[in-house]
């Protein structure tokens, strides 16, 4: 409750009494709405599916890293075939196995007649209701991930919210509860679609990579190595696209558009820093964790498929094999379909990252001795 009484303060302090702030007081109504409704029917699932409980995640495989740094690309890549217990953009919107039995007649309608998309390919990331979403979005069911801040009028406060942005630094208790809420809906999925492979994208929970080796002992990590001067200029456009059509960048000055994203920049260098330390200072266990370059994704996908597979063991179909190397022809001839914006526009000088990134050019995550 906090957080939302947080986001109509700062839909005041920017907006005072207008038509932006009634928007954004109906967004938060609905935010609420939401959360209240998913939480019942999640508490009804203990009543309706209790064997849901019993169900074990074995082996989970986690893209984490900056981004637009590959995440997605991997993540696509291995769940295209629908064998992996990936999460389609409503199963995250509806985590809980009563409320998708009960919504499931109008997603098919909404199929049949073609009205799935929610944000399109030229923003720079399409969503739709029945593709396949990064499964970082299910921590916004309890608040605790960056897409609180970076999707919503949040990301204007002038309130750090690092406790969100730094994961494994919160309490014990929160941040392991928060790691087990994540299980749950792992273990409601897999009881829901009857696929046991979890091969998620939780590219913000890099912060979290400590948390998860605790709660999923068996897990393996896929982290993604791109040079932040890639990720930064893709990444804000993302937001700023994204953004742009869920609310209207247009509400807000220039003045207040440079902060925001100066907020995303200092969390962007602090999740490239978090992963850097912990590796350099061994304080994660290397032998869970697998680095691909993003370079490598472009020139030599099935070698890099083929060591992923090696890595984290999971089955590989001929089906799957067939796609990748279909994938990898195509590749060669692709051409981005989003216009990148120089970092420049949001205020970012090409300098500053060079000094501020200075950990990530001088000392390289590969070297891993």
């Amino acid at each position: 409750m906090n957080l939302y009484l947080q986001g109509l303060k700062t839909s005041w302090k920017i907006f005072k009494f207008n038509r932006h702030f009634l928007f954004f007081c109906f967004v938060i109504l609905f935010f609420l709405i939401w959360s209240m409704a998913t939480t019942f029917f999640m508490l009804l699932d203990l009543v309706l599916f209790p064997k849901f409980r019993r169900v074990k995640v074995k082996n989970p495989v986690f893209i984490i890293g900056h981004p637009r740094s590959g995440t997605t690309f991997v993540h696509h890549l291995f769940t295209q075939t629908d064998e992996m217990a990936a999460f389609k953009a409503w199963h995250i919107l509806f985590p809980a196995i009563s409320q998708r039995i009960l919504l499931r007649p109008l997603i098919r309608y909404l199929v049949r007649k073609n009205k799935t998309e929610i944000i399109p390919e030229s923003a720079g990331h399409r969503i739709a209701i029945d593709k396949v979403e990064e499964e970082e979005m299910l921590f916004i069911h309890n608040r605790d991930t960056q897409f609180v801040i970076v999707g919503t009028v949040l990301g204007f406060a002038d309130e750090d919210y690092r406790e969100i942005r730094f994961h494994d630094s919160q309490p014990r208790s929160r941040r392991i509860r928060s790691a087990k809420f994540l299980k749950s809906c792992f273990q409601r999925h897999i009881y829901y679609t009857g696929k046991t492979q979890i091969f998620a994208q939780t590219h913000f929970s890099t912060h979290r990579i400590r948390t998860l080796m605790e709660v999923f002992p068996d897990a393996k990590f896929i982290y993604m190595h791109r040079n932040p001067h890639e990720t930064l200029p893709s990444y804000f456009s993302l937001t700023y696209n994204t953004q742009d059509i869920l609310w209207g960048m247009n509400r807000f000055t220039k003045d207040q558009l440079f902060r925001f994203f100066e907020y995303r920049y200092q969390a962007s260098r602090e999740l490239y820093q978090y992963f850097h330390g912990l590796w350099h200072q061994g304080e994660i266990n290397k032998r869970r964790v697998m680095i691909v370059p993003y370079e490598r994704l472009r020139e030599d996908l099935m070698a890099v498929f083929n060591e992923i597979v090696s890595f984290t063991g999971v089955d590989a179909s001929q089906r799957l094999k067939l796609a990748v190397t279909r994938q990898a022809e195509r590749q060669r001839h692709y051409q981005r379909k989003h216009d990148v914006t120089p970092l420049s526009w949001f205020g970012i000088n090409e300098n500053r990252i060079r000094e501020d990134f200075a950990f990530f050019f001088e000392k390289d995550l590969l070297l891993r001795q």
